[in-house]
């Protein structure tokens, strides 16, 4: 299910990024890029994406979906989350950081605080 999740993410960002490129010139910085990276198979194996909250804070991440983790880099720190199982969304988790995806709500917390909150 995650698999199908990030790749109907993936086509829907190729499909808008080729419905924009006349519109290019007007992207905004709040905009998150997708890139994908495919190795050997039809599926994206690793997904690239940025997100900036409200302050101007920008999250990179970049998620294997082979290995079940994403790295995040945020303020100058690099987190190593393991993804964890949901019913719906998506939850990458370690002992001190938790990034969970719903409902168009991306929200990283360091030790129960929240560091990072992005509504699309």
């Amino acid at each position: 299910m995650n698999r199908r999740y990030w790749s109907i993410l993936l086509m829907g960002a190729i499909v808008s990024t080729t419905a924009c490129q006349s519109n290019s010139k007007q992207a905004s910085e709040n905009q998150s890029t997708t890139i994908e990276k495919t190795v050997g198979s039809d599926e994206a194996n690793i997904v690239i994406d940025s997100l900036t909250d409200d302050k101007g804070n920008t999250l990179n991440m970049t998620f294997d979906n082979v290995a079940g983790t994403a790295t995040f880099v945020f303020h100058k720190d690099t987190i190593l989350l393991k993804q964890d199982t949901t019913a719906s969304g998506v939850q990458y988790s370690n002992e001190n950081y938790t990034f969970t995806e719903h409902h168009a709500e991306a929200i990283l917390t360091k030790n129960g605080t929240v560091v990072f909150f992005k509504s699309k």
